[in-house]
């Protein structure tokens, strides 16, 4: 029995070998030395307080949008939308950030990272909502919302919110109170990470030490019976889907104000979708929320550095990507399974 808990607990840390391992060989087959591809990746990633700096920031979205899909899944709700939510956090924090003015900065950036909740509150409750009144699957609905979020975002910067200054397809710059302040000089590692990792105990004590955490979590578990029980859950499903889009809005919000400065067209390289991944993998564990969505932000930096330093074809790098996400996340369903298998000897 204490093998196949130790089994289980490492399985993820072989999935991970198991893809790096076939990635050396894909890297190999392309004619590059994958040990140096290897080491420029991971020298990106941590070669210094900048590389340090851009891994940690890529981490906060990220985070951020693992925290939100958790949150929604403990509760039952599929929530595929926080790629869609993510922009409408960029949108609103970047909306505060542009037309405000003359206001105390720590005013401002509260101001900023609230409408950033608000405004994917609003668009994630338009799911659930759905949900609740037609039975509508909540998988398709936000994957839907997801286009027509990053669309509407797109209309704007080529109309309304367009840099007149600039001929690139992006907002003007945030006043300098909106920004999210840098933490390390000589790196871009911004308040954000804070931020986050505060998110991360919030969303701990929600779901494990207050009322409405356990009702979310009852619903999730079996629906039927937490409404037998008294539940109203369809108040669940419209919370935990507004607490998740809000997080994922958040997470879109901070990196308008801490990396990018402005809102650009396709400033998310797929932020909200590793997201999920990264939930997954964590077992919706907040904490592990933190571990899972750190090794996306390292492949994401690391990948950019072995395809500039060693000219690995960038759809390899993808494909190194993929696999570490399928492989783990197929780890996670064994893992279960052994999980499962250990409750039922212990019965």
């Amino acid at each position: 029995m204490r093998r196949l808990r130790m089994l289980a607990d490492l399985m993820p840390i072989f999935a991970i070998a198991i893809a790096l391992v076939v990635g050396a060989i894909f890297i190999y087959a392309a004619g590059k030395n994958p040990w140096l591809a290897y080491y420029h990746m991971f020298r990106g990633a941590f070669g210094g307080p900048y590389a340090v700096g851009e891994t940690l920031s890529r981490f906060v979205p990220l985070a951020f949008c693992a925290l939100g899909f958790a949150v929604g899944f403990k509760a039952g709700v599929f929530n595929a939308g926080a790629e869609g939510q993510l922009y409408m956090g960029a949108l609103a924090a970047t909306l505060i950030g542009t037309l405000l003015h003359g206001i105390p900065s720590p005013i401002h950036i509260l101001l900023a990272v609230f409408a950033g909740f608000l405004l994917a509150s609003v668009w994630g409750s338009i799911a659930a909502l759905f949900k609740v009144w037609v039975g509508a699957n909540e998988l398709i609905t936000t994957i839907m919302l997801n286009y027509i979020a990053i669309l509407f975002v797109d209309l704007l910067l080529v109309s309304a919110l367009k840099d007149p200054a600039g001929m690139v397809e992006q907002s003007r710059k945030l006043e300098p109170s909106a920004l999210l302040p840098y933490l390390v000089p000589g790196s871009r590692l911004h308040l954000g990470v804070v931020l986050a990792l505060l998110s991360v105990v919030a969303v701990y004590y929600l779901l494990w030490r207050t009322p409405l955490g356990y009702s979310l979590r009852f619903v999730g578990e079996n629906a039927v019976a937490a409404k037998y029980a008294g539940v109203d859950v369809s108040r669940a499903v419209i919370v935990a889907m507004i607490v998740s889009a809000g997080l994922a809005g958040i997470g879109g919000a901070a990196e308008v104000m801490g990396s990018q400065h402005r809102l650009m067209r396709g400033f998310s390289p797929g932020y909200g979708f590793d997201g999920i991944a990264a939930a997954v993998m964590a077992k919706e564990n907040p904490f592990g929320v933190i571990l899972t969505s750190l090794l996306f932000a390292i492949l994401r930096v690391g990948a950019g550095a072995m395809q500039r330093q060693v000219g690995v074809p960038l759809p390899l790098v993808n494909v190194i990507q993929g696999m570490v996400i399928i492989l783990v996340i197929a780890s996670s369903f064994f893992s279960r399974n052994l999980s499962s298998m250990l409750k039922a000897e212990r019965g």
